[in-house]
């Protein structure tokens, strides 16, 4: 239907066009009428999910939560791992599941998702809290028959891990309908600059950020100590921050969060990972190393494959963001299940399944179709197809993370990366060896230190 609307109003306009040419010579309304024919896609609609319909109003009150807080929330199983910050679009099509959060809703408005393992088969004991802020309306109102169905939008707010996590695997499935469990919050550790504790701090006034005279300082700040100035710059948060905002610079996100834990889980949530590193990144609770790991991860430059087959589907360099809240964002579909998209300018190796449909589209003014790996026919994404051809872009991909894994393409390896597995088994040792060399900066004791 609205396919037919569109092609009419395109017919419409090329015949007006076609008159002005025969009556010899366009004005210059028509000129601006061209000019607003081109539009820029505004991400910010992606980020408001309106798909979901204008059902949903906003729930009242917060819950302000400390590290180390325990408690019993619903839970849900996730096929992958969510950050803290990150957007959760939910439709629960189960009533017994929409009536749990209906009390939630009433309650604190928290419920959890769990992470699964790397296998991604079985329980890792980690997930997040998420915070429910809109609902359908009337949710939560009174004590009546809950509803059949619930749409609602969340936000994850807090790491948590399970309190009593079984000695023997449980597979992830168990937990496919909500279930209460109790939970820990996690940590989110700020270390702050660990050369603080051996500045002078008179010199503090002379210290500016990336100038030859506070390179100078640090470097006299770090001969008080037992290690050299580089492996303090290893975890100097400006460095890393400005080489975080330099990578994305190339997708236009410019407005990178200050802080460092909000950054780090920002930068996990729009990096192109495994499963097995977001797990890892996951369960660091220092900022600092989290955004070291990260930075590492940076330098990789890697492809995206089909989880299938491991044939080419994307470059990283063709990963750009569609929402305002970056280049990977949740969506929900007609059927509640949740994806993790990516979205990129160009793929390959893929084939078209169906045909396209703007129902329910993630991407107000695109229609949608199927995108098939060309190689094993999985299912690893969508083409997006924009309605008007005024509206930029034309067309783009949104690839599902759990249906492509990034795989190292050789160029950004390092000795022995070869391909996508090495990588991904050495970060666990890496984040712990960096782990070590965090703590004995930060609480290595000064040579000028009395024990007296």
């Amino acid at each position: 239907m609205e396919d037919n609307v569109s092609s009419d109003r395109e017919e419409g306009s090329n015949e007006r066009g076609s008159g002005s040419e025969r009556r010899g010579g366009g004005s210059s309304e028509n000129d601006e009428e061209s000019d607003e024919e081109e539009q820029q896609f505004d991400i910010a609609l992606a980020a408001s999910h309106s798909y979901m319909g204008n059902g949903l109003v906003q729930v009242s009150g917060r819950s302000v939560l400390e590290a180390g807080w325990t408690g019993r929330v619903p839970v849900i199983a996730h096929h992958g791992a969510v950050f803290p910050g990150e957007t959760v679009p939910m439709l629960l099509t189960n009533e017994r599941d929409a009536a749990v959060i209906s009390r939630a809703i009433q309650h604190d408005k928290l419920f959890g998702l769990l992470c699964p393992d790397e296998s991604g088969t079985l329980v890792s004991g980690y997930g997040v809290l998420c915070e429910v802020f809109e609902a359908d309306a009337g949710v939560g109102e009174g004590e009546g028959e809950g509803p059949r169905s619930l749409s609602f939008k969340a936000r994850a707010t807090h790491r948590f891990r399970c309190v009593h996590v079984p000695k023997q695997s449980v597979p992830i499935h168990a937990f496919s309908r909500m279930r209460t469990v109790e939970v820990r919050v996690l940590p989110e550790v700020r270390l702050g600059d660990p050369l603080r504790p051996a500045r002078l701090a008179s010199l503090d006034a002379l210290r500016r950020a990336r100038t030859p005279l506070d390179a100078r300082l640090r470097s006299m700040d770090a001969a008080v100590t037992p290690w050299p100035l580089f492996v303090y710059d290893i975890f100097d948060y400006r460095r890393m921050r400005q080489i975080i905002k330099d990578y994305f610079r190339t997708m236009s996100l410019e407005n990178l969060p200050e802080e460092a834990v909000s950054l780090s889980f920002w930068t996990a949530s729009n990096l192109a990972l495994s499963a097995r590193d977001r797990l890892a990144l996951f369960a660091v609770d220092d900022a600092l190393l989290r955004l070291h790991m990260e930075v590492r991860l940076i330098a990789r430059k890697s492809v995206l494959c089909c989880s299938s087959c491991a044939v080419e589907i994307a470059r990283r360099e063709h990963i750009f963001a569609m929402s305002s809240e970056g280049v990977h964002s949740n969506y929900t579909n007609l059927g509640g299940y949740m994806h993790d998209i990516v979205t990129v300018s160009r793929a390959s190796n893929t084939e078209l399944s169906g045909a396209p449909s703007a129902e329910f589209s993630w991407f107000p003014g695109y229609a949608w179709t199927i995108a098939l790996c060309a190689a094993c026919l999985a299912h690893v994404g969508w083409r997006f197809d924009a309605q008007r051809r005024g509206l930029r872009p034309q067309q783009f991909f949104g690839l599902c993370r759990n249906y492509v894994q990034p795989r190292c393409d050789g160029a950004g390896a390092g000795a022995g990366a070869g391909g996508g597995a090495a990588p991904a088994r050495s970060l666990s040792a890496e984040l712990r060896a960096a782990r070590r060399a965090l703590s004995a900066l930060v609480y290595a004791p000064r040579d000028d230190a009395d024990p007296q």
